[in-house]
């Protein structure tokens, strides 16, 4: 009886250990990661408030205003058009289309930064690259430089969303890190926002891959945010929409930041 109970016990003891494995699992899985090139980086944040599964703090971006990114695209954006943002945050752009009388349907996979939206959106809990609506849009946004995530499959996944939620003749206006400025930034202040103090704390580099951490600050309240971009050519995100359907490329500005393109 003695082996049998220790048997038994052993048995509950390696059921306890694998239950504890898996639970670290599903832990270490809300904290996304990239593996490339041997490196593998996390993103993280820190500061007043909660952070979102990528380390973007919704307090921060709650706080953060608009800077006219969309004034250039405006004739996108006519009143009672219907427009899919994917990673709207905690709405810092989707308030102004609403200013404008755009219908938004506003994806984001954080319920924190769903629930600061503002009111007259239509918000959905969901991961970009999962999202199936049952319907179709005239434009689809993708700002906050999301085209730029390390993983290649990640940046796919983002712009065949866009496509399956778009209609005939539909949009997509994407904004993306300039690589200039990514494969040349070092430690140090970066040109404030209004009142918003920033500064980049760290920086390294893997090839294209640019893993740094952002420091901001708003009246005494201090955020954090590390994370790793891809620094992508014109070449690049053209490359990739027409391997999902785009076509007509516009892009905006001397720094290219932004682009406009067509369902074709």
């Amino acid at each position: 009886m003695g082996a049998v109970q220790g048997h038994r016990r052993a048995r509950r003891g390696d059921r306890g250990h694998a239950a504890r494995r898996a639970a670290a699992s599903r832990r270490r899985a809300l904290v996304p990661r990239t593996r490339l090139q041997g490196v593998n980086f996390r993103f993280a944040g820190a500061g007043p408030g909660v952070q979102a599964r990528d380390g973007c703090s919704v307090e921060l971006y709650r706080r953060l205003p608009y800077f006219g990114e969309l004034e250039e695209y405006r004739a996108l954006f006519p009143p009672g058009v219907q427009v899919v943002e994917l990673g709207c945050g905690a709405g810092r752009l989707t308030r102004q289309l609403l200013d404008w009388g755009v219908h938004v349907t506003a994806v984001d996979n954080c319920p924190e930064m769903l629930a600061a939206l503002p009111n007259g959106a239509s918000p959905v809990l969901s991961d970009i690259e999962s999202l199936n609506l049952d319907r179709r849009f005239e434009v689809a946004l993708l700002a906050s430089c999301l085209i730029n995530h390390p993983a290649p499959d990640a940046r796919f996944a983002f712009v065949a969303t866009a496509r399956r939620h778009l209609g005939p003749r539909g949009r997509l206006l994407l904004e993306r890190h300039d690589p200039a400025w990514l494969r040349a930034i070092q430690p140090g202040s970066i040109n404030p926002a209004g009142d918003i103090a920033m500064s980049v704390e760290a920086v390294r580099r893997t090839g294209d891959l640019v893993e740094m951490t952002l420091r901001y600050e708003i009246a005494g309240n201090v955020w954090r945010h590390s994370f790793v971009v891809a620094a992508l050519d014109e070449a690049d995100v053209e490359a990739l929409l027409s391997q999902t359907g785009f076509g007509s490329f516009a892009w905006s500005g001397t720094r290219k930041r932004w682009l406009s393109a067509v369902v074709q």
